[in-house]
């Protein structure tokens, strides 16, 4: 595990909201993912031949070109929305959907007021339409802790605006 500053403190960014906590949590995957992974914003994922979804915040594997604007699904370790009160229908129901379906192994939800992390994995469970869907793994408002898809300890504080 790579290791970086204790706390967020320092770099937060003022004001809140899905911007500065995906800044937030981005940093601090950035600061304490394994070298064969990275941590991104504002590049989308490539699900269909013609659909793509934008994750807040996403995890992939290093070596991509760093200019990527679109990632394949199998490219991707972990995609996490942070919902806001426009896209809660959509960040609940339809994006965990999609990215089981294509396969993405991590799916986050970070609800806000109150900062809550909810961590799932693709698991074996088959949907309706015979696609796997997400399990949860973990939740919290303190701290999660997870073995995959590194070993993980974070403190939701350090990734709360």
């Amino acid at each position: 595990m790579a290791s970086g500053p204790a706390s967020a403190t320092a770099c937060r960014p003022h004001g809140g909201g899905t911007a500065d906590a995906a800044g937030l949590l981005t940093w601090w995957l950035r600061s304490h993912a394994p070298a064969y992974l990275r941590a991104t914003q504002a590049v989308s994922i490539g699900l269909d031949v013609d659909a793509s979804r934008r994750p807040d915040v996403l995890l992939h594997h290093a070596g991509l070109p760093s200019d990527s604007s679109l990632l394949r699904p199998a490219d991707v370790v972990l995609a996490v929305e942070i919902v806001s009160p426009g896209t809660r229908r959509v960040d609940r129901f339809a994006k965990p959907g999609e990215y089981a379906a294509a396969g993405i192994p991590f799916y986050w939800r970070i609800e806000q007021d109150p900062v809550h992390l909810y961590a799932y994995r693709l698991g074996d469970r088959i949907g309706p339409g015979g696609e796997r869907q997400y399990e949860l793994v973990d939740d919290g408002s303190e701290v999660i802790e997870l073995s995959e898809p590194f070993a993980i300890k974070l403190p939701i504080a350090e990734i709360r605006p």
